[in-house]
């Protein structure tokens, strides 16, 4: 019989795997809804950062009562939370579906921790430093990892929508932003309170230059579906699994298991839209993600 410390980190390690599963499983209906159902991919960003955003701030208001409202009495706070939802969430979630539009959602998933190599570039300059023989490593193999995506190994041709990735580096930049802009803010106030309204003041922001109520969605049972799952399987439940599940098991083991958000999103790509992969595509994918696995290594 398992001891109970054994019995939480095995929770743990479930609830994570689910949120993991869960964000991949909210690409392949944000692919659905915008290829297979001509949602634009505007309006698809704002329904889920803004109701996602909702959803969010109401479970933290039910957790924190409050306390969930303590971050706007520090003006410093609120300008960087602002800051947070307009070049973290906004870019980060839009750039991405855009991505997925152009590819599809496991290769705009996979080219999405790019953000990982960013964030080591922009920490050896600020550190003033050269990187470290396994960032050199990941480096070399997120760089391997993109060029096999997009040209199956023959550089004379691209294989992959020139836009499609542009949009994925411009996602990846804004996961950067995600993870640089709330680390001060992030403890003081808990990851729902910061995500929710982050999600919400980038959905406004984008709602004033998208005009999404002048676009005509004509809703069915598999457009519902399909937003259902990128806004509460892919968003509340994914958050809600994957963070308390890392607060148990810790950051590095999430950093890890988060991998299994692109393998999911290949999974129900083949599964449910028939998507065909070539062993270049797996190839690359591979390779970026271990890349961002070794660095999680590092000091470890």
């Amino acid at each position: 019989m398992l001891k109970n410390t054994d019995k939480n980190l095995t929770k743990g390690l479930i609830l994570t795997i689910l949120g993991a599963i869960a964000w991949g499983f909210s690409g392949t209906c944000g692919q659905y809804l915008m290829n297979y159902k001509n949602v634009d991919s505007t309006y698809l960003a704002n329904v889920r950062l803004i109701f996602g955003g909702l959803l969010l701030i109401i479970f933290a208001i039910f957790k924190y009562k409050k306390d969930a409202f303590r971050i706007f009495k520090n003006k410093k706070d609120t300008i960087t939370l602002i800051l947070f939802g307009v070049l973290g969430m906004l870019f980060s979630q839009f750039a991405y579906l855009q991505a997925i539009y152009y590819t599809n959602a496991p290769t705009a998933t996979t080219l999405q921790f790019l953000s990982s190599i960013f964030i080591v570039l922009i920490t050896c300059f600020k550190e003033n430093r050269l990187p470290k023989k396994i960032e050199i490593l990941a480096i070399l193999l997120a760089i391997l990892g993109t060029f096999t995506l997009s040209t199956h190994l023959d550089i004379s041709k691209l294989v992959i929508n020139p836009l499609g990735l542009v949009w994925a580096l411009i996602s990846a930049l804004g996961i950067v932003a995600c993870t640089l802009l709330p680390l001060e803010i992030m403890p003081k106030y808990t990851s729902f309170v910061v995500n929710g309204f982050g999600m919400f003041f980038g959905g406004i922001a984008l709602s004033i230059f998208t005009k999404p109520w002048n676009i005509t969605v004509n809703f069915d049972t598999g457009i519902i579906l399909g937003f259902i799952g990128i806004v509460l399987i892919g968003t509340i439940l994914a958050f809600s699994f994957f963070l308390y599940g890392v607060t148990i098991i810790g950051p590095v083991k999430g950093s890890l298991i988060a991998g299994l958000e692109s393998v999911s999103a290949l999974i129900f790509s083949v599964l449910f839209l028939k998507e065909i992969f070539s062993l270049y595509d797996i190839l690359g994918m591979a390779l970026i993600l271990f890349a961002v696995s070794a660095l999680n290594f590092i000091d470890n």
